[in-house]
């Protein structure tokens, strides 16, 4: 019988041996590939089913092992493993993601996708989901920054080869690269702070760095600054946020993956070492800035700004964007801005608020990415604008993008309400205005994102002629990751506290050590410092309410046939000052965009938030002084260039031994 501890070795192996293998399957005659897809799935089930396994263990206790030890010349470090109810929330659905990804893959990667040209043979795509799900996997469940630090990497590297899949599509490979360099520059950032921390600690394990590193001091902040640069680029923080509306020319599948699960990891990192392991070297904000962010500290302000600036730049650059995938890649930067905006605050209501919307964001976004992949799958087509009346043919494509689309505007009985609702009260808790303000205006950006996204490409009619294609919605494989995580987003809308009291609460308490938080009350009620509120009373009052529209909708048609309006539509076009009632309709409309280009200049504000310009003007002049660098060349021969780096290399290992 298998003990836990062996369960999550095995959780954490298992993806490493079985994408190798899969591999070797698929070179056998005719069956290889459906064996090798086959190998993958089954090990993304197994993992899964694991991790479920370890949620009720570890509701008792962490769970603690030592692997090993590695003699480095700064000293001995020892790895191993370590499991709590934190370390699992994002385990649990980085694990459900690598098996939906893998299920939604068998039919997205197909001949059938009218967007891109592939067969039904095994590729990269499958072996590489489950070596990111096992990288995910160890970097969550280290015990020690050298092992996360090994598995982060990891998990940028799979990244990369994810958004170069299409690897004869130029601009693909450039935004690999950008991804790469981004995320690698917080690896740097990482590796940097492991070795101050080792200089000062005496020690990489993790539980133990708050005991060991002196609290206050300028050592502090060098560390906590370069922890906090490692997570921006994971987390799609401003101002390395910019990689992500690049990367969605990567397949969908792999997009669930490598976004929505590997967003988790930055989350993890803030939340890990900012509100867990060094809570207490984190001072208070002057008196001054009291008013409007309230008695944050100076670290939880810098997160809580960062998070808002991003949450405002996703929020407008997805209104002006057209590409369906990149408006939902805006709106998910815009969310993981919440996540970041709460967990600035830094009490225990307002980590629960951004662990509760950091599972809400992944299930809301990770459906809207599944639908927008059906959606040029079944059309070929990613601009919205060259959609129209797809809820005729797609219906239930078109129900999933609603579920999502409502839910990321914040309607009640959906996921996203119920994080907000949280998020709100934790605000309120701590008597920061100025972020009420941020947060609220987010979510009316974010909402009109939304139905713009869904009016032009599923509801809205124009004279053109049809796709001229047969569209339909896509086999089974691929509606069925979308129904599950559409049931998901209802499921946690209607009943928050179901994630709350399995997931969430136990892991502020072993997190805080204090075991008197709970939110959920033995009613059912979510209780905050302000307010209480029954989600299923809410949600009865909400089906009633809908029902007695839809019965008056009913009615008013049963009406309408027997009573049918005699007034012309030119009797009442003075009202509207002569013009057609028709270009009027609708946020696809003339009048729309002028507001937003012309009255608002949205796209102005964009462009000049847009970061990517100065990251541009560095790599001109960087490359620029690599050309005029030319002329300190040796232009040796390849052998004797080989000689010197030896030669130059011994010297130094000298002068190491000798000065050591």
């Amino acid at each position: 019988m298998l003990t836990p501890l062996n369960m999550v070795a095995l959780t954490v192996l298992m993806p490493f041996a079985a994408a190798p293998l899969s591999h070797i399957a698929a070179r056998l005659p005719r069956i290889g590939g459906s064996i090798a897809k086959a190998i993958c799935v089954l090990t993304a089930y197994l993992s899964l089913l694991f991790v479920s396994a370890l949620i009720p263990v570890a509701h008792q206790d962490p769970l603690k092992a030592h692997l090993f030890s590695i003699s480095l010349p700064i000293g001995a470090v020892n790895l191993g493993l370590y499991v709590d109810c934190f370390s699992l929330i994002p385990a649990f659905l980085s694990s459900l993601f690598a098996a939906l990804a893998l299920t939604y893959n068998m039919h997205y990667l197909s001949p059938y996708n009218r967007a891109y040209k592939i067969g039904w043979e095994f590729n990269r795509s499958y072996s590489f989901i489950l070596l990111f799900n096992g990288a995910m996997l160890g970097a969550l469940f280290s015990d020690n920054l050298l092992s996360l630090l090994i598995f982060w990497e990891l998990v940028s590297l799979c990244s990369y080869v994810f958004i170069s899949f299409w690897s004869k599509d130029e601009f693909s490979l450039s935004a690999a690269i950008k991804a790469l360099i981004m995320t690698h520059i917080g690896g740097l950032a990482l590796l940097i702070a492991a070795i101050i921390i080792y200089s000062v600690a005496g020690t990489l394990e993790i539980p133990a760095l708050g005991q060991n590193i002196p609290v206050g001091g300028p050592i502090t902040h060098i560390i906590l600054s370069l922890l906090l640069f490692a997570a921006l680029p994971k987390t799609v923080l401003f101002p390395l946020q910019t990689w992500l509306p690049d990367s969605v020319i990567a397949p969908t599948s792999t997009i669930l993956v490598f976004h929505e699960s590997g967003t988790l990891t930055g989350i993890y990192l803030i939340i890990r070492f900012f509100l867990g392991t060094l809570r207490p070297h984190m001072s208070f904000t002057a008196g001054i800035l009291h008013p409007i962010f309230g008695s944050m500290s100076v670290w939880g302000l810098i997160i809580s700004v960062i998070g808002s600036i991003t949450l405002l730049i996703g929020a407008l650059n997805g209104l002006v964007e057209s590409d369906f995938k990149r408006i939902i890649a805006y709106g998910s930067i815009s969310g993981l801005g919440y996540i970041a905006m709460s967990a600035g605050l830094a009490t225990p209501l307002s980590i629960t608020a951004a662990l509760f919307l950091a599972m809400s964001h992944a299930f809301t976004f990770g459906l809207l990415f599944l639908c927008a992949g059906s959606v040029v799958y079944a059309t070929g087509k990613r601009d919205i604008n060259s959609m129209e009346g797809l809820y005729q043919q797609m219906p239930v494509t078109t129900l999933c993008c609603l579920i999502g689309v409502l839910s990321m505007s914040t309607v009640p009985l959906l996921s996203d309400f119920a994080g907000k609702y949280l998020i709100f009260s934790a605000i309120i808790d701590a008597e920061a205005p100025l972020l009420i303000i941020i947060a609220f205006l987010g979510c009316v950006l974010n909402a009109a994102a939304a139905m713009r996204l869904f009016y032009s490409a599923f509801m809205r009619k124009t004279a053109r002629a049809p796709y001229g294609l047969i569209v339909k919605d896509p086999a089974a494989p691929m509606i069925l990751p979308m129904i599950l995580m559409s049931v998901a987003v209802v499921v946690f809308g209607a009943a928050p506290t179901v994630l709350l009291s399995l997931f969430i609460a136990p892991a502020i308490r072993q997190m805080l050590h204090e075991e008197q938080i709970n939110i959920v009350s033995q009613q059912g009620l979510i209780e905050t410092p302000f307010s209480f509120w029954n989600p299923m009373a809410t949600a009865l009052t909400i089906i009633a309410f809908l029902t007695a529209f839809i019965i008056m909708i009913l009615y008013s048609k049963k009406i309408r046939l027997a009573y049918r309006a005699t007034v012309s539509e030119e009797a009442v076009k003075p009202f509207i000052c002569g013009e057609d009632s028709k270009i009027l309709e609708g946020p696809q409309a003339y009048h729309f965009y002028h507001v937003l280009s012309k009255f608002l200049r949205v796209d102005g504000l964009c462009h000049a938030l847009n970061i990517d310009r100065a990251y541009n003007l560095l790599s001109a002049r960087f490359f620029s002084l690599t050309k005029k660098m030319r002329c300190l060349d040796i232009r040796q021969s390849y052998f004797s260039a080989v000689l010197s780096f030896a030669f130059g290399a011994l010297i130094m290992t000298v002068l190491a031994v000798l000065v050591g």
